[in-house]
């Protein structure tokens, strides 16, 4: 079964409600027109003491954050010029000490002690040879460790154990 404009539903439909025409505006029947109010101008929020004072706090922090980093980044250069001078004056050290090393030479300080000193070397003739009557000896103190000490160390450490657990 298909509905069309012709079925039953239909028609009680169109008697319950009843279509209405458009009916045409007459000058008498005119609606009136009402003029909407303007708007009433919003007052201006006042700004909050409190919210100008955070505003404040946190503007003074990352001024002084900033000017600390600041700082330290102007340390952090001198503790980098000073390392660069260090390790130039290390390197100037181990060549100046290398030098030194290499012009004092044996064979210029014994003409110094000859020449300058009046000092000779030895002879054969002067090397005395010293004998002693007791020979040396050598005494190991007793250390404190010994196996006993480390089996009860062990055994009290066990029991210490046990008596926690219970």
């Amino acid at each position: 079964m298909t509905a069309s404009r012709d079925s039953v539903a239909y028609r009680k439909y169109e008697e319950r409600f009843p279509v209405q025409q458009a009916q045409q505006i007459q000058p008498q029947q005119q609606r009136q027109l009402r003029t909407a109010p303007t708007p009433r101008r919003r007052k201006k929020a006042r700004t909050r003491p409190g919210l100008v004072a955070c505003i404040a706090i946190l503007a003074v922090t990352a001024a002084y954050i900033l000017f600390c980093q600041m700082q330290l980044t102007e340390l952090t250069a001198q503790v980098s010029e000073q390392n660069d001078m260090l390790n130039e004056l290390t390197a100037e050290n181990v060549s100046l000490t290398t030098k030194r090393v290499n012009s004092l030479d044996m064979t210029e300080v014994e003409e110094y002690a000859t020449n300058t000193l009046g000092m000779v070397k030895m002879d054969n003739s002067q090397i005395e040879y010293v004998s002693l009557t007791n020979p040396d000896t050598v005494t190991v103190a007793e250390s404190g460790v010994s196996l006993d000490a480390l089996f009860s160390g062990l055994a009290r450490s066990f029991s210490a154990i046990v008596e926690y657990i219970n």
